[in-house]
């Protein structure tokens, strides 16, 4: 019975799996997606190794940024509310996931479940945040077009006033509320108090685009130390595009931009691209079983 209503609760996050899974099966039939004839498995077993990681510290990352407010929760309880939650982020709307986070650590703790929620779309935006300084830093020591690297530039400067300036914070509110008619809360962070949280957060990011990189060597698309800002800004804007579930199409569409752009064939870059969801599919699906177990032999639930 649990596992009926594991399937009634989730059927979307399911449909959106097994729809990648037949995407795949339909680009590699048709050729758009050419199978890698030889893949060096040492750096793609190296890449799983330091995804399943970096899944492991994001995990983590909420205990830290929740202690950081004052919450204090247990390692287990930070993995258990990061992993059964994770599929919600395939769920339209992109805060499921804050949601169902916040709810799980409320019902343990009895702490306030808007300023849990809230405390969650804090970190996702300070990483953001991160992600967009370091990459725009980075592609201004690269060729690449002069507009791109101001677009990239600007966008985190807006994004720096936006998030850490309660001017600017004020009117960003006011002109959402303006435009569609509905009061959203965007997060006001403070970097002096968040100096903290940064460390982990950069951690985790990092991991993830080093795995990425190993994975791209694994599929002989060797472009250099390029790929370690391709997949966390394509993360980054697919986070970003609201209307894509988990950022789906939207991530990928961007590697293969980028990778094009380096000089590699559309055909390797849209493999990579669709091999690089299927990959991180996986360190989800990680997060996801880690979470479960955690929980089935949690305290409570062996009472």
């Amino acid at each position: 019975m649990a596992f009926v209503r594991s399937i009634k609760k989730n059927w979307l996050s399911y449909l959106v799996y097994i729809s990648v899974a037949f995407l795949i099966i339909t680009l590699i039939r048709e050729e758009y997606i050419v199978a890698p004839k030889a893949i060096n498995y040492k750096y793609l077993s190296l890449s799983f190794f330091i995804l399943f990681l970096g899944v492991f510290i994001q995990g983590l990352s909420y205990k830290v940024i929740l202690k950081n407010f004052g919450y204090f929760i247990t390692v287990r309880d930070s993995l258990i509310a990061f992993g059964m939650t994770v599929l919600s982020r395939y769920i339209p709307g992109k805060l499921w996931v804050h949601l169902g986070r916040a709810g799980y650590i409320e019902k343990n703790y009895n702490y306030p479940f808007n300023e849990l929620a809230f405390i969650s779309l804090n970190l996702q935006f300070m990483g953001i945040w991160i992600v967009v300084l370091f990459c725009s830093l980075g592609f201004f020591m690269i060729d690449i077009p002069v507009f791109a690297k101001i677009l990239i530039f600007v966008f985190w400067i807006i994004l720096s006033l936006i998030i850490f300036t309660r001017y600017f914070h004020r009117i960003t509110q006011w002109l959402v509320l303006k435009t569609t008619g509905k009061e959203i809360k965007i997060p006001n962070l403070s970097f002096k108090e968040n100096l903290k949280v940064f460390p982990v957060v950069i951690i985790y990011w990092f991991l993830y685009a080093f795995a990425f990189y190993l994975l791209s060597l694994s599929l002989s698309a060797d472009i250099g130390y390029l790929s370690l800002m391709y997949f966390p800004i394509s993360t980054v804007i697919g986070i970003v595009v609201i209307f894509a579930p988990g950022g789906m199409g939207v991530r990928e569409a961007t590697l293969v931009g980028l990778f094009t752009y380096s000089g590699v064939t559309t055909v390797l870059a849209t493999t990579v691209s669709a091999f690089s969801r299927v990959w991180f599919l996986a360190g989800e699906l990680f997060a996801f079983v880690l979470g479960v177990i955690l929980y089935s032999c949690s305290p409570s639930k062996l009472k």
